[in-house]
């Protein structure tokens, strides 16, 4: 599974195999099982040492009440009323609205995941070309975060600071949709409707990035895990309801049919941003009363002395230190670019674009994006990231700023580590039906049904319980919980053909990995700067993907080069992992030291 909601059964892209009958374990790979246990064994220890520490601790300023006065610039001031109802005065609705908008990007997702899947599938599409149609249409989900600049840099402030955003988003999801409704036979042109379901998706992802600032905007820390647990329930409740829910209805309403359901629910749903109001005293439409303004906090010759150059700032001197260091930053940068757009284009330029030298298209985008972004101007306005990091540009961007915390950076290696352990998918999918005689049927009704069910549960056990005892012990406590579920199952290898005792197994470890999830998230919302809450937070969400996508480019590694016990260990030793991290961030370190303003 994916942050979009997508979940890729590698079974159904297999060809057909005849099932072998269940395969008794043998004597030799029974020692080595153990063998392998005890190899892991020290990484039980140490997380269960780790997280027991996490608990002694106190909660290490989580709450808003802790952050010291803030030392930025410039606060946006909004007027008081209090008889108008807003997102910021009102619990109910800025928990129902939320957790609404997440339902709006759900509905399509589970159309499109299951129902569509299902109905070209049936129509004799084959595994390969239904696989290329949903990379396309997701794509711009791997990419929406470079919608966070947009969605933090500009604004209509007497409308609020995302609720623009989030309504022409929302407005062009549903145009989109009705757009494919009105045109004939649009199941039989592809291209498209394959065309018209990314530029959905590209709404779909903008009012994601919007949403997700606003919810840093608006939520207090107590509320990010039980709002955050409702949230992403009510993602996977709308998934259910454009899979199953409009599925039902294809068989007589046709695949239009099908699709116009969608737009009424899409149009309600837009509503709630569209008649309520982010803070009271802000404009409801662009034509009705209100304002929103920015009022300095210091004075105007405050102003001037902060735009002076920064005292540590050089001339892009290639001898100093600090620029190589700059450099060498910069040039990592470059690598993970190019390493992320290897993994997400990187297969599919040479099936579009025949015989060309291997990744050319990566590379191009690296060098350009290294150009453009840091070195296209004369030396003394270099302003790259890895100046801005060591103080040698001018002036730090915010996003900098907020990066530079440890805290911060501890959550960019947290979220690559949070869904590695997904190579374990298409791992078991081949233990389960080619090797324990499982159908796909019979695999797909567990891991689809059951397990997202229970998954719903654990997301909104994780939220609460979150905002109970503090994100960070949860995340710790059920990282461990995760990992050991996993071990169980490949200690559980004389039981591989106990059809009862695996389905339970394949149901656990998702309900314990979504209580996870949903308390890292939280604590990513803890460590993000609302200033730049668009751009950090998505850029966690974006992270997430990152290590779920690479993780599935190893499965193969994995699958050829260890048996399934051992390499279902390592993926128990991947979530152990995230708790050796967890002791060392502050949840409350950057709102402390960044403050609150946006």
């Amino acid at each position: 599974a994916n942050e979009t909601g997508v979940t890729f059964y590698v079974a159904d892209y297999l060809p057909f195999v005849p099932n072998p009958p269940p395969i008794e374990p043998e004597p030799t790979e029974n020692s080595r099982r153990h063998t392998s246990g005890l190899i892991f064994l020290p990484f039980i220890i140490v997380a269960l040492g780790m997280t027991f520490y996490i608990f002694q601790q106190p909660r290490r300023s989580e709450t808003g009440l802790e952050v010291e006065e803030s030392s930025v610039e410039e606060t946006i001031i909004w007027d008081d009323d209090s008889d108008q109802l807003s997102f910021t005065t009102n619990w109910k609705l800025r928990a129902t609205s939320l957790c609404a908008l997440y339902t709006a990007q759900g509905i399509p997702s589970g159309f499109i995941s299951y129902t569509l899947i299902a109905f070209f599938a049936e129509r004799g599409y084959s595994a390969a070309a239904i696989g290329n149609m949903l990379f396309w249409v997701y794509l711009p989900w791997v990419f929406k975060f470079l919608w966070g600049p947009f969605v933090d840099t500009y604004h209509y402030l007497p409308m609020g600071r995302r609720r623009p955003w989030i309504l022409t988003a929302q407005a062009g999801m549903i145009l989109t949709v009705f757009i494919i409704v009105f045109i004939p036979s649009v199941e039989e042109k592809i291209f498209l409707l394959t065309f018209l379901l990314f530029i959905h998706n590209l709404f779909a992802s903008l009012q994601d990035v919007a949403v997700d600032g606003l919810a840093v905007d608006i939520l207090s820390p107590e509320e990010f895990g039980k709002i955050n647990g409702f949230m992403f329930g009510a993602k996977r409740f709308g998934t259910m309801i454009g899979g199953a829910g409009i599925g039902v209805l294809i068989g007589s309403w046709g695949i239009r049919g099908g699709i116009f359901l969608m737009v009424p629910m899409l149009a309600m749903i837009m509503c709630l941003p569209l008649f309520f109001r982010e803070r009271p005293g802000e404009k409801l439409l662009p034509w009705t009363e209100g304002e929103a303004v920015i009022k300095s906090s210091k004075s105007e010759n405050s102003k001037e002395t902060g735009k002076m150059k920064d005292p540590g700032y050089v001339r892009g001197e290639l001898s100093n230190e600090n620029l190589i260091k700059a450099l060498l930053l910069d040039f990592a940068l470059l690598i993970f670019l190019f390493l992320f757009l290897k993994l997400t284009i990187g297969d599919i330029e040479v099936p579009i674009l025949g015989e060309v030298p291997p990744h050319w298209s990566v590379w191009l985008i690296v060098l350009a994006s290294w150009g453009y972004f840091f070195y296209w101007a004369p030396v003394e306005e270099w302003d790259s990231f890895g100046m801005q990091f060591f103080s040698l540009s001018r002036e730090r961007s915010d996003i900098v700023k907020a990066l530079s915390l440890k805290a911060p950076l501890i959550g960019i290696l947290l979220a690559m580590l949070t869904y590695f352990w997904e190579f374990l998918i298409p791992v078991l999918n081949v233990l389960f039906i080619q090797q324990l005689g499982w159908t796909d049927t019979e695999y797909v009704k567990i891991t689809g049904g059951l397990a997202v069910a229970t998954a719903i549960g654990g997301t909104l056990l994780g939220g609460i319980i979150a905002d109970w005892f503090g994100a960070r012990r949860v995340a710790s406590l059920f990282a461990v919980l995760t990992g050991l579920s996993i071990f169980t199952i490949a200690l559980a290898e004389p039981l591989w053909n106990n059809r009862a005792v695996m389905t339970f197994l394949i149901v656990l470890y998702p309900f314990l990995g979504a209580a996870m999830g949903i308390s890292l998230i939280s604590l990513f919302m803890n460590v993000t700067w609302p200033r730049v809450g668009a751009t950090q937070f998505t850029l966690y969400m974006a992270l997430l993907n990152f290590g779920a996508l690479f993780g599935l480019k190893m499965a193969g590694y994995f699958e050829e080069n260890f048996d399934y016990t051992s390499t279902i260990m390592i993926g128990g030793a991947c979530q152990l992992m995230i708790a050796f991290v967890l002791p060392f961030i502050d949840p409350g370190q950057t709102r402390r030291e960044l403050g609150n303003e946006f």
